[in-house]
């Protein structure tokens, strides 16, 4: 268990946690409280670059929390993450992962949770790929093992994937849940994450806060046939004219193939 009651001490082991978007955090902030990690970011949340409200809201909140930023937070676009999706651009996220590699290592991390591969967003499943990746590879660097888990980023009825076998679980009072909810309104600019779920999964949802052991892969990957939540919302976008094309799976599938043969090679070096 990554749990501790009186602080941060010399033998507690060093956690981080590498989310897609910020406003994920609010879904752990009794985890991050108990735990202080090093949190990595992949986007800003701003789809033009400028508008860095909602990455400055995640850096006020995790210190808050008692957390810090690591050395990646919200440098990269939604926009550029897609682009790059749809241009086949694998190197981008071989780059990614090798960066996150490097900052696990400096960090000297025993432990990294991340975004879990639901088939509700892109983003959030490319990431917990290069989260694994890197993992794979600061292993192999540190010559020890560095434990990776993941946790739900959207309800069940938002997801197309269950996550693996709890590892570790926190129930919160309805005090809590409340305390959560005053924590989002007090950043407005994250606080539709949890609007979002809300909605989609009541109380109950924020009520938990989980930790899951990872699922293999291959009983992530889309089945033939099958279409990932993220192709239906495209849809929808284009017919309302908002989008030109619809990112799907096969744009993504190149690219995870890529990142899955970069772990294989480093788990069998581990």
């Amino acid at each position: 268990m990554m749990n501790h009651s009186d602080g941060r001490h010399p033998a507690a082991p060093r956690i981080g946690l590498a989310v897609a978007h910020p406003g994920h955090e609010l879904r752990l902030t009794r985890w991050i409280a108990s735990q202080r990690p090093v949190v990595f970011i992949l986007t800003s949340g701003s789809r033009s670059g400028v508008d860095r409200a909602r990455v400055d809201a995640s850096r006020q909140l995790l210190e808050t929390l008692g957390a810090r930023p690591g050395g990646m937070f919200g440098a990269c676009l939604d926009r550029d993450i897609y682009g790059w999706i749809m241009a086949g651009e694998a190197f981008r996220f071989t780059a990614l992962a090798q960066a996150l590699a490097d900052q696990i290592v400096a960090e000297r991390l025993d432990a990294v949770v991340t975004d879990a591969w639901q088939l509700y967003n892109v983003a959030h499943d490319i990431w917990h790929l290069i989260t694994r990746v890197a993992v794979a590879l600061a292993s192999v660097r540190l010559g020890r093992r560095v434990d990776c888990f993941d946790y739900p980023v959207s309800p069940p009825s938002l997801a197309l994937r269950t996550t693996g076998e709890t590892y570790d679980i926190l129930r919160l009072t309805d005090a809590e849940v409340e305390r959560k909810l005053e924590m989002a309104d007090a950043f407005p600019a994250i606080a539709g994450d949890v609007a979002e779920v809300l909605e989609a999964g009541g109380r109950a949802f924020l009520a938990t806060e989980s930790l899951h052991r990872l699922r293999p892969m291959s009983e992530l990957l889309p089945h033939p046939g099958e279409t990932p939540i993220y192709e239906r919302f495209g849809e929808m976008r284009v017919q309302a004219g908002l989008y030109d094309l619809v990112l799907r799976w096969n744009h993504a599938a190149p690219i995870a193939a890529e990142l899955v043969a970069m772990m294989a090679e480093r788990e069998v070096a581990a």
